[in-house]
């Protein structure tokens, strides 16, 4: 895939005036930024850190590929598709191109970086639109799918901040 073509979703929701949302979580845990990454890479199965999902299966490896996750409750699946992948600097953004969530123009953007004493910072954020609810209800869905996240990864790594 044309990685200029990949990069487009990200652009347009990042970048549009209509992109209503931006939320997300921050947190340290005491461990190594490497480490962290190899919990959280896009290639690693969702339901390791994500309690919402009971199941991931993926296809493709870097730009491109894609996964689809299944909810515990309810067993809907959102297909996402990775469309920026830098595993050096430990990055990568994904859009969500269906499922039951309320939301649409979803662009998902991961990061880890290294604190200043070496320690492992997660930013995971969502830019989205609410679709066929209201924005706070939306937010809410999310917001407690990025808090799942940063407390399932505590569990593996002491949480700092």
């Amino acid at each position: 895939m044309n990685r200029t073509l990949a990069l487009l979703p990200l652009v347009l929701v990042a970048w549009s005036p209509f992109a209503a949302a931006d939320s997300g979580v921050v947190a340290v845990y005491d461990t190594t930024p490497d480490a962290l990454w190899a919990l959280v890479d896009f290639h690693e199965p969702s339901e390791r850190i994500m309690p919402p999902i009971a199941a991931s299966a993926r296809a493709g490896d870097g730009v491109g590929a894609t996964k689809i996750n299944t909810l515990a409750e309810g067993g809907g699946r959102i297909h996402l598709q990775l469309v920026h992948y830098d595993p050096r600097a430990r990055a990568f953004n994904y859009v969500i191109r269906k499922g039951p969530l309320p939301v649409s123009d979803y662009v998902g953007l991961v990061r880890v970086t290294a604190t200043d004493d070496g320690k492992a910072r997660l930013s995971w954020r969502g830019v989205y639109r609410a679709d066929g609810v209201p924005q706070e209800q939306a937010d809410a869905i999310l917001g407690g799918f990025y808090a799942a996240i940063a407390e399932r990864i505590g569990e593996t790594f002491p949480r700092l901040e």
